[in-house]
């Protein structure tokens, strides 16, 4: 009896957290979204002088011009983008074709004057300290020594950037929903990838940028610590502490896997339809939390049924406190339930809800163990290098400083440099992320 209390008390406080979760995305889109009005109704009235109050935490509104449209647009509500926010980086232009946005001219200037010509002419033969910002000579000679058709990559990706980035960014905040605006990222992606070759040309300029990475010493290092030595020593740190082959190594194959064909164009296609229809049903879920919430067992039991939400999901989510030493284990051993719980319900496991998040090129990725033998080995070199980035990192004469143990103690710091991802957590990692392989009975169909 005892035993069921308790069991019950958990399940309402978890139903509370979610509950309090929820309401407060909604309150945020809701507030949001009465600002955006409020906004709007100052400027369409024409009213003079400062901003009220309440903007004026912001920064001054500086005699804009009208107002936008009032049509809904989410993203811009979910990202808190204002209309300033957009005039700083767009301008809005009438051509004899209709309506067009580009980049604001101090954008425009500083990629043609400084960004174009570094990432298009700059060579590891006509580099100095004094002509580069972004590039040194390791890093240009990388880049020089990718295959001929692709040496120009990457002054392909910053003018594709100048002349299609205004645009795409305005399509995408200024969807009518968030759909309609994954739509848009899924189509924008799709011409990139094929236009500036990424499959071929941006898979060998990625592996060059991770080969020099380590060793990168460009003036942008210096301009973006401030000159400190100390955080460029924690840069090298970093880099040449971790095993960057391995990210290299990962980077590569994902992209790769994203490459494939599929019903949709790529798999990364396929992969961004699939967390559109994903988002539909966490829509709906939110709307229709409270009635969930508020509804006896029975009723709970129904809803978590639905094939069109994913309140089967928040049950199988465990809500309980767990402490420091066994967290990541227990939190994948969560997200594993709550991933059967969606791949694995029964009368939805064809749902097309469910494929739409199990394209086939997906399905592939997940199986390729070399690829997750690489984000492991990457994952164990960031873990063992930590003490390595902590400020008591200091060195004496051929040995650690006592500092430094005062620290890490000598056990602690034995025990961190042989850690490794247990088969346990790996398990609970590939049942997060492939639950549909581990679903009893017939195995889940995957979308073409």
């Amino acid at each position: 009896m005892i035993g069921a209390q308790r069991e019950s008390s958990s399940r309402k406080k978890g139903y509370r957290e979610m509950k309090f979760l929820l309401l407060g995305m909604l309150a945020y889109l809701g507030f949001s979204h009465a600002q955006e009005e409020a906004l709007h109704s100052w400027e369409e009235d024409g009213v003079d002088g400062p901003l009220p109050a309440d903007w004026s935490r912001t920064r001054s509104y500086n005699d804009r011009t009208p107002g936008p449209t009032t049509a809904p647009m989410p993203i811009r509500q979910i990202l808190g983008i204002r209309k300033w926010d957009v005039e700083d980086l767009v301008d809005k232009v009438t051509t004899e074709e209709g309506t067009a946005y580009r980049f604001t001219e101090g954008i425009v200037e500083a990629v043609e004057n400084h960004v174009i010509p570094e990432l298009c002419y700059l060579t590891a033969e006509n580099f100095t300290v004094y002509n580069s910002f972004l590039l040194d000579k390791q890093c240009l000679e990388e880049f020089d020594s990718v295959s001929p058709q692709c040496r120009g990559f990457r002054c392909n990706v910053v003018r594709y950037f100048l002349e299609h980035g205004a645009r795409i960014y305005m399509d995408v905040i200024n969807a009518a929903t968030i759909k309609e605006g994954l739509e848009t990222v899924n189509r924008e992606v799709l011409a990139a990838f094929e236009e500036l070759d990424m499959c071929t040309c941006g898979r060998q300029f990625f592996r060059a940028a991770f080969k020099c990475a380590p060793y990168w010493h460009a003036n942008a290092l210096y301009a973006v610590t401030g000159n400190n030595g100390d955080d460029m020593m924690n840069y090298y740190k970093v880099l040449r502490t971790v095993d960057v082959k391995s990210f290299a190594k990962a980077f590569d194959r994902l992209l790769t896997g994203f490459c494939e064909e599929s019903s949709h164009g790529m798999c990364i296609n396929s992969i961004i339809y699939g967390a559109g229809e994903m988002l539909e049903l966490v829509i709906t879920t939110m709307r229709e939390f409270q009635s969930y919430n508020d509804g006896d067992r029975n009723f709970q039991k129904s809803q978590e049924k639905r094939c069109d939400a994913v309140f089967g999901l928040i049950r199988a989510w465990n809500f309980e406190y767990f402490g420091p030493d066994e967290r990541i284990e227990l939190l994948f051993n969560k997200t594993a339930a709550a991933s059967r719980a969606f791949y694995c319900k029964r009368g939805c496991k064809n749902d097309a809800s469910r494929t739409a998040m199990y394209p086939c090129c997906l399905r592939k990725m997940l199986e390729d163990k070399k690829l997750f033998q690489n984000i492991i080995t990457a994952a164990e070199s960031v873990y063992r290098g930590i003490p390595a980035m902590s400020n008591c990192f200091v060195w004496e004469f051929y040995e650690l400083s006592d500092y430094f143990y005062e620290c890490f103690s000598r056990e602690d710091l034995a025990e961190q440099l042989n850690w490794t991802v247990s088969e346990r957590m790996r398990d609970a990692v590939m049942r997060t992320l492939h639950a549909a392989k581990y679903c009893d009975g017939k195995l889940l169909r995957c979308s073409n």
